[in-house]
């Protein structure tokens, strides 16, 4: 499984609808200005159990589109924003809230690097003075087959105001679990 893509027995086990991205680079595409055209998503069917599992591709390729694209596709009431950074590509940011029907809500969020490359840090979700914030999560990728970067979590902390996440800065450690480019990670928490 060298390279290849792999997922934790108990992700799939959960079931759920699941997705496959391609994300090309042509050296040729890129020097024509096409930076956000590149990545496509597709539907996969998983089946098996216990430590033998197949995908199999199923429904169309939606062409030009990056995967985070189907969370709305899938779900109506998901927020996607693209953030154009200046001279440095696109980030998009996805959000679902869902009322618990007691006053509190869930927040999800997924964050999208499609072709930043500074790639991102810190995320600061904004909350009212005196909430309560409980069920925080982090969800990122597991590196392996010899990448650099450092697959520890993000930190979260709970200010009066907000709630962040983070990993190190660059000067600390050049490979921290920074949301690079084609990557996306998952922040959730109940307010």
């Amino acid at each position: 499984i060298y390279k290849r893509l792999q997922a934790k027995h108990s992700d799939l086990q959960e079931g759920g609808q699941f997705l496959v991205e391609g994300h090309y680079i042509a050296a040729d595409d890129a020097a024509a200005g096409n930076l956000y055209n590149n990545a496509s998503w597709r539907p996969v069917e998983i089946s098996g159990g216990g430590s033998s599992w197949e995908m199999s591709l199923s429904g169309q390729t939606q062409r030009e589109d990056p995967a985070i694209r189907a969370w709305k596709y899938y779900d109506s009431s998901v927020q996607l924003t693209d953030h154009y950074l200046q001279q440095d590509g696109l980030v998009i940011v996805g959000v679902r809230t869902t009322s618990n029907g007691d006053g509190t809500w869930d927040y999800e969020y997924a964050i999208q690097n499609h072709c930043s490359e500074r790639a991102i840090r810190t995320f600061v979700v904004p909350i009212s003075p005196g909430s309560t914030v409980t069920n925080i999560d982090f969800h990122d990728v597991d590196y392996h087959s010899g990448e650099p970067f450092d697959g520890t979590d993000w930190a979260s902390t709970v200010t009066s105001d907000s709630i962040q996440w983070s990993t190190a800065t660059y000067e600390v450690n050049p490979d921290a679990n920074a949301l690079r480019w084609g990557t996306l990670y998952n922040f959730s928490f109940t307010c």
